[in-house]
């Protein structure tokens, strides 16, 4: 009697949980599916930022590195535009010290190809959301910010996280603009991995 009264009310326990799984489940969804709040990509189009450049445009990327000890932190800043590209690494958060640096020449056939691919995965897509940057620093993670600018001027800025559940403002394809990027200074990635073991 004691088995088959243990059994029913294992039974009934499973059942409530498929239940309470089930009713998560749709709830879930229908949150995903259906929620008007989810980041909307901005109706101003700035792809002639890429598609039409200014002589001395420039795109950029900056990596801020996970929140650690000064000794193990870092950020990587990368540019490339008609006539150069360069890599800079630097090593700690006030007073940085420079870690490595590569400076490359580039030609305009090179970074015309690179524009008309950035622009092809997204590169000045912007969402429209109303986090600040600072929402995207966290222990573990990277902070990175895509950038156009003709001179010193900046005319545009996007920025992603790799932290949790903030995305960021930045609307393209972030692991095809990160390759796009990388692939424009050999050896690159290597580099970011030893400064990443410090």
């Amino acid at each position: 009697m004691e088995r088959r009264s243990s059994a029913k009310l294992g039974i009934a326990l499973l059942v409530i949980i498929i239940a309470v799984v089930v009713i998560g489940g749709v709830v879930f969804l229908s949150h995903v599916l259906f929620d008007d709040n989810k980041p909307q990509v901005e109706s101003v189009n700035q792809s002639n930022l890429l598609t039409e450049p200014a002589d001395d445009t420039a795109i950029t990327m900056s990596v801020r590195g996970p929140v650690t000890a000064r000794e193990y932190h870092y950020d990587i800043y990368l540019e490339v535009s008609a006539n150069k590209r360069q890599l800079v690494i630097t090593t700690g958060y006030d007073n940085p010290k420079e870690y490595k640096r590569i400076d490359l020449e580039n030609d305009k056939g090179a970074f015309e190809d690179l524009r008309l691919a950035l622009n092809n995965v997204g590169y000045t897509r912007k969402l429209n959301i109303t986090t600040k940057k600072d929402d995207g620093l966290c222990p573990s993670g990277q902070l990175t910010t895509f950038g156009i600018k003709n001179g010193n001027e900046s005319k545009h800025s996007a920025w992603t996280t790799s932290c949790g559940n903030e995305v960021g403002n930045f609307g393209g394809d972030v692991s095809e603009v990160i390759r796009l990027l990388l692939d424009q200074i050999p050896g690159s990635r290597q580099i970011i991995e030893d400064v990443k073991d410090l």
